[in-house]
């Protein structure tokens, strides 16, 4: 877990509150953000999703697109994330979810994010129970940790069949200078159309193959990406 971010506790944080950055400003610097397939269809129609390899004992994460080089947020301007969908794991600030080593789970929250001059929603309530918007935040959580344990299943089964291959993107941002993003893997559509029927109806019971066709189609936004980048 982040230093900036300290576990949840009742005693600690009764009497405080959380200032609410509608702008999202914690993500200005973030070219990728996790996603979940329960969200892939809309995250599909405003950023390209791709997947990368990731240090958890999940070989892959997929993530939402927003910019093309490390630290550079295309979709964030003039103090504002301008897309029309808010990924989960974006709203969910400034909460999040810390796991032990021993596989422990602990709510978490950012440290700058709290204050105690009644600046934002409150964490309690007058006789000391829990603020509707934290009750609402607990609940937001514990689903998007259920979505990300989909999201795990999703992923591993993609290579479990082999689907997934390292792309590489070239783009020109209009100077002459020609660009490629690598560490991304997309899923293969000739493998897609190889598999044996048995494998291709289970993905389909599975909900997988409609989120690997959002993932497809996704790539489109590519170009949207390549035009902010060029325009900012």
């Amino acid at each position: 877990m982040s230093d900036k971010f300290e576990i949840f506790n009742v005693e600690k944080h009764k009497g405080q509150y959380v200032k609410v950055d509608a702008n999202f400003s914690h993500i200005k610097d973030q070219h990728v953000v996790p996603i979940t397939p329960i969200e892939i269809a809309k995250v599909a129609l405003n950023f390209p999703v791709c997947f990368m390899k990731s240090s958890d004992e999940n070989p892959f994460k997929m993530v939402a697109i927003l910019g093309l080089e490390s630290g550079r947020n295309v979709f964030y301007n003039d103090g504002h994330f301008k897309a029309m969908y808010v990924p989960q794991h974006v709203k969910k600030h400034p909460f999040t979810l810390a796991k032990t080593p021993e596989g422990q789970v602990f709510l978490a929250v950012e440290t700058a994010a709290l204050n105690t001059e009644k600046n934002g929603e409150a964490l309690f309530d007058n006789v000391g129970e829990p603020s509707d918007y934290l009750i609402y935040k607990q609940v937001e959580l514990k689903e998007l940790a259920r979505q990300e344990e989909l999201s795990t299943q999703f992923t591993s089964r993609l290579v479990e069949l082999g689907l997934l291959t390292e792309c590489s993107f070239k783009f020109d941002l209009g100077d002459g200078q020609k660009k490629q993003i690598s560490g991304l893997y997309s899923v293969d559509r000739d493998l897609l159309k190889s598999l044996d029927d048995e494998s291709l109806l289970s993905l389909q019971k599975q909900g997988m193959l409609e989120a690997i066709y959002s993932h497809l189609v996704s790539l489109g936004q590519f170009q949207r990406v390549i035009d902010l980048s060029a325009n900012t």
